[in-house]
């Protein structure tokens, strides 16, 4: 916790301290224990002269004494101090500019190729349901708020079979009406030991493969003396749809054909099996080659398309819903013949040469950052001892964290982050076009390079006109966070409360997810009115309530609470502005004290800076950790 001042009657953190960079140190009295108003470190009032004590030693004792301050005052200098004392060129902070760049480059390309992707899966599922829905509009395809329209649903048995057979006969004339490279799913086939491109005519019909049809059922529904019977034991059943040619033929001009056809099946949709059939899906599978001239990566490639179509009656009120889903997939081979697009093309070449220099960048600054935590625990371990052993001084914990920089470890976890992702676009390069993967990737190389760029305000603390953000921050947190604390629970209350009592009659609240989405938009003022709007009049005490619940959040939130969280983080604001007025105070613990009872020499003078030279410092380790 911070201790007040002397001075000031203010305090001022570890971190603080560092920015003041020891270049104003404060005068310290010469008799070994002086009595001051100062930390709770000390376990009393009086601060140590280190000089006088320090002289109390053994000579060999006093020497590494010695060497260990002039290491402690080494090891919080900023990079440019440790680059001006020592002319040791600011490795990481150079690392760290140089793979931001790269990394941001990276980053663009990346996401100009999975945006092309994933425009080409989401154009492929657009035209899927224009092919295997009836009456699909475009319409449709466009996502608004709140939609123009309901579901996609039919509402008859006759409208459920006509449905189905547009499914039907649109399968088997897919490549015939369609102006793309949709084919069939099939394999390999020989004619006469030769390979040839298994195209489906006419006299092929028999090797187009069968679509499925999967029924959730329960076991059955009996009437009996006025009585319905339910037997709800859950069914599930899949049947292979091998329609012939003249079957396929007599749909194409009558859909309700299809009725019987089934029938004979043993697959019926009347308005008896109304009950018992909870969901029917139509299965698939259609391969396609996307290749795309205006995109950056011009090498074709081929995809298997696993359609399922949904007819969902598990409310049973009468209207079934139809929803058409599509997942693609990468594919080496189409249909047994591998795709060769040319050589790899000098942009593919760049991007994988690019790549690797991520990937060594993020690897070199994994190890120097694993270096400096460890030769940072190596130093702690040798304060710790010459105090325990030499001066009967115990560090508090505050001081001990010290030695821990949560700088570096955040960088540490954006390379690993990086690394990761980057070998995972490896992967995808080399044509594994997986969307999950597609999907970690983005989040690692964005996680990673979200954490680069804050880790860049870590050199920005050193000036102290663009250090007042992380200041503020920091000032701020702790407060911030028991206010969450308290808005939290009283944002959960309202969050249960909408959605239980508002939820079946307003689309905003449907689901615990939509409800807060909800709430939060009004948090920021978006979207009121027609928050009020979307609740349904039908029930005239719902629409009251709802109204009034709708005025109590957003006058309590908005006007209250923000307004509290904006006050702190302002409180804050000013407190460290006013301390940049005054000047900084360093906080006093036994640690600082010990490190800023050496005199800083003259950074310009050659004789002090050898000082500092890795000969005068302690010996922490062997090897890269000495």
């Amino acid at each position: 916790m911070d201790e007040p001042s002397v001075v000031t009657g203010k305090s001022v953190s570890n971190e603080e301290a560092e920015q003041v960079n020891f270049r104003k140190m404060p005068s310290r009295p010469r008799s070994r224990m002086t009595s001051m108003r100062g930390g709770d470190d000390f376990g009393s009032t009086m601060f140590i002269d280190f000089d006088e004590l320090l002289g109390s030693l053994q000579p060999e004792q006093k020497d590494q004494g010695e060497r260990l301050r002039r290491n402690l005052l080494f090891f919080f200098m900023d990079p440019i101090k440790k680059w001006t004392v020592r002319r040791q060129f600011p490795f990481k902070l150079a690392l760290q500019i140089l793979k931001i760049v790269f990394v941001t480059i990276q980053l663009v390309l990346f996401a100009e190729m999975r945006i092309t992707h994933v425009d080409f899966l989401g154009d492929t599922v657009t035209v899927m349901r224009h092919k295997f829905l009836k009456d699909w509009d475009d319409g449709r395809d466009t996502v608004v708020y709140p939609p123009d329209s309901g579901r996609y649903s039919v509402y008859k048995s006759a409208d459920l079979i006509e449905n189905f057979a547009f499914i039907v006969t649109s399968y088997y004339s897919i490549r015939e009406e369609s102006f793309a490279s949709f084919s069939y799913d099939t394999t390999l086939h020989h004619k006469f030991g030769e390979e040839y491109n298994p195209v489906i005519w006419d006299h092929d019909f028999d090797r187009i493969p069968p679509m499925k049809l999967c029924i959730n059922r329960i076991a059955s529904v009996v009437v009996r003396n006025s009585t319905y019977e339910f037997d709800i034991s859950e069914v599930y059943e899949c049947h292979k749809l091998n329609f012939t040619k003249a079957e396929v033929a007599n749909i194409s001009s009558n859909a309700m054909v299809l009725q019987d056809i089934l029938a004979v099946r043993n697959i019926t949709f009347k308005h008896e099996d109304a009950l018992i059939i909870s969901k029917a899906t139509v299965h698939f599978n259609l391969r396609t080659i996307h290749f795309s001239p205006v995109s950056t990566d011009q090498t074709p490639e081929c995809y298997r398309i696993e359609v399922k179509v949904a007819f969902d009656n598990s409310r049973h009120t009468g209207q079934v819903f139809i929803d058409l889903n599509a997942v693609i997939s990468y594919e080496k081979l189409c249909n047994g013949r591998i795709l060769k697009g040319g050589s790899v093309s000098a942009y593919s070449f760049v991007i994988g040469l690019l790549d690797i220099v991520v990937l060594l960048m993020c690897l070199s600054s994994l190890i120097l950052c694993c270096r400096a935590l460890i030769k940072a625990h190596l130093l702690k371990i040798k304060t710790l001892e010459f105090f325990d052993n030499y001066l009967s001084l115990n560090l508090s914990v505050s001081d001990q964290l010290s030695f821990l920089n949560i700088w570096y470890v955040m960088i540490l976890v954006n390379d690993v982050f990086i690394i990761i992702g980057t070998v995972c676009k490896f992967t995808i390069e080399f044509k594994d076009f997986d969307n999950d993967l597609f999907t970690t990737t983005g989040i690692l190389l964005g996680t990673g390079a979200l954490l680069v760029y804050i880790g860049l305000l870590r050199y920005l603390r050193f000036f102290n006109q663009y250090n007042i953000l992380i200041l503020t921050i920091k000032k701020s947190l702790p407060n911030m966070l028991r206010f969450m604390v308290c808005a939290i629970v009283l944002y959960a209350g309202f969050l249960v409360a909408g959605w239980v009592i508002i939820g079946p009659y307003s689309i905003k609240f449907r689901t615990l997810a939509q409800s807060s989405e909800a709430l939060f938009s009004l948090l920021n003022g978006d979207d009121m009115f027609a928050t009020f709007y979307t609740i349904n009049d039908s029930n005239t005490t719902i629409k009251v309530f709802g109204t009034i619940y709708i005025y109590i959040f957003v006058s309590l939130f908005i006007y209250v609470v923000l307004s509290l969280f904006i006050a702190i983080i302002m409180d804050a604001y000013e407190v460290v502005k006013d301390r940049y007025q005054q000047g900084l105070v360093i906080e006093r613990s036994i640690l600082r004290e010990f490190v800023n009872s050496l005199e800083v020499p003259s950074l310009s003078d050659p004789e002090a800076r050898a000082q500092f030279a890795q000969s005068q410092l302690l010996r922490l380790g062997r090897g890269p950790f000495a």
